[in-house]
């Protein structure tokens, strides 16, 4: 019957989210045992995951540093990384945050409790589960609110729409525009990766490439 394979997931809803519960709060205990762990969200419409990349292997480097893997970036994959990942020697966690829905990246922030956050772009991405455009702006902008008066927000203003944003708290911005702190140029990509230099508020300029 139709009517079996509802009804069955109604009842079992209670036991479903009791266990979520259980495993979203064992995560939050682990992670409190760690309060020298460095904790970085990275969220955008797209290229987050692409972030969550290249900051790990630069971290890495000179840290012990654990990421998300692959698209683990709703709550019970950032828990599942907590719970099976998780080390007490791990000096930095990057953790990559989606959102489908109003709320997601709230949540995430109360799990993995970010003290620094890099917003890549806000675009119209999910917008048939956001509503309106409106949504899935203050849904991104949830990672600024939650670490600008920490460690602080990292936004990218060659992202149209954040670029047209006013901010305070401990923000730093990033682009190719004047008024950035950190500023690209001189962007070359080709087919074995990318070139380009990197301005410091210092006014040092340095080049990349990957």
């Amino acid at each position: 019957s139709p009517v079996v394979v509802p009804v069955a997931n109604w009842l079992n809803q209670p036991v479903e989210s009791a266990v979520r519960n259980y495993y979203i709060r064992d995560a939050k205990k682990i992670l409190a045992s760690c309060p020298e762990l460095v904790r970085i969200g990275v969220t955008g419409s797209f290229g987050k995951t692409s972030v969550k990349y290249i900051l790990h292997t630069l971290l890495q480097a000179e840290f012990d540093t654990l990421k998300t893997p692959e698209s683990y970036n709703t709550p019970m994959g950032v828990v599942k990384t907590v719970r099976s990942s998780l080390r007490a020697t791990h000096q930095v966690f990057v953790c990559e945050m989606g959102a489908r829905h109003v709320g997601d990246i709230k949540e995430l922030c109360e799990i993995a409790y970010p003290k620094m956050g890099i917003i890549t772009s806000v675009g119209p991405q999910h917008l048939e589960t956001f509503g309106s455009l409106d949504n899935i702006i203050n849904e991104k902008l949830a990672l600024y609110r939650a670490t600008k008066d920490k460690d602080g927000a990292f936004l990218n203003m060659d992202s149209p729409i954040i670029g047209g944003g006013q901010y305070d708290g401990n923000v730093t911005l990033y682009g190719s525009s004047e008024i950035c702190s950190y500023r690209g140029g001189d962007i070359k990509v080709g087919a074995f990766g990318s070139e380009f230099t990197v301005t410091t508020p210092e006014g040092e300029t340095v080049t990349f490439k990957t």
